[in-house]
């Protein structure tokens, strides 16, 4: 008698994106930013809300240090409704808007995202606050830190998410690796990819390589059963990224999806650990950071 093969049963909810919020600086990274955005939201039929948040800096942001709050105002929001007609023009059959909110850029974001609910927020890793190499402190770092949904970050303008052909899945031996799984299957059935699964061993802890290789093969049945294409890799765990990044050259990846992992800093609000920081701020390709579910906690 054949034997009846176990249904894979991932906990936690289901991320459904209805929403894709894409915070505008009207920097160069911010406008590709916007247009990720735009092929998000065409594949899961999602309304697009282009994000101005008035801070402090925002006349420095818009090139408008001699004008008054009125006319700053107009400005942007004649700016915004420009890109608008621009995003209409490749996705007509979304729902694209535009707002303004006033505050901290990563906090008013993140409300914005609250409010609309099933949320993606897309943004650009560097600005024009100036940020080069490390954008720690910046907007971008703490809307990720913070935020309750996930997020996608670009560093390049050019990298653009219309052909996201290679997806990457990192599994380790945590608990909430498994967690990115659905929002990734899903993204790969818009798209149409072929996702790359590569569990991470950590050399001075082998027990760990049962652990990640019983997950590995749960997210291999999991995304066969849905028709998704797969190929399978393990990778030493040096505790550097170099090895993540050279897989994604090797294989011409176009995302990376990771869980945000975090940590405490002393009094402060909780951050991204070293090694998500690394991923998304190196990356030459979108991340996809993934908030974790409580739900799989004893």
């Amino acid at each position: 008698m054949e034997k009846k093969e176990k249904k894979v049963e991932i906990k936690g909810v289901e991320r459904n994106i209805r929403n894709v919020i894409v915070g505008i600086d009207f920097s160069e990274c911010s406008l590709g930013a916007m247009k990720n955005a735009i092929f998000i939201a065409e594949k899961f039929g999602a309304k697009l809300t282009l994000l101005f948040v008035v801070s402090p800096d925002a006349k420095i942001l818009v090139g408008a240090a001699d004008i008054d709050k009125s006319g700053l105002y107009s400005l942007v929001e004649m700016r915004l409704k420009n890109l608008v007609k621009d995003c209409k023009k490749i996705i007509p059959k979304n729902i694209v808007t535009h707002k303004i909110r006033q505050g901290k850029a990563s906090k008013e974001i993140n409300l914005e995202a609250r409010e609309q609910g099933d949320a993606l927020i897309v943004l650009g890793t560097h600005g024009c606050s100036g940020f080069k190499e490390v954008f720690i402190g910046s907007s971008a770092f703490r809307t990720i830190s913070a935020s309750s949904c996930p997020v996608l970050t670009v560093r390049n303008s050019g990298d653009v998410a219309k052909h996201l052909s290679e997806i990457l899945i990192v599994i380790d031996d945590t608990m909430e690796t498994l967690q990115k799984l659905k929002l990734t299957a899903d993204i790969a059935n818009k798209f149409y990819s072929r996702v790359h699964i590569v569990g991470l061993e950590h050399p001075q802890f082998p027990g760990t390589r049962r652990v990640v290789e019983k997950y590995v093969k749960q997210v291999e049945n999991y995304l066969v059963r849905q028709n998704i294409r797969i190929i399978s890799t393990f990778v030493k765990n040096e505790g550097k990224i170099e090895t993540v990044l050279k897989y994604v050259s090797d294989h011409d990846i176009n995302l990376i999806v990771i869980m945000k992992e975090v940590e405490l800093a002393g009094n402060e609000v909780f951050i991204l650990a070293p090694f998500s920081e690394r991923i998304v701020n190196r990356s030459p390709v979108p991340v996809l950071t993934v908030n974790v579910d409580p739900i799989i906690y004893p």
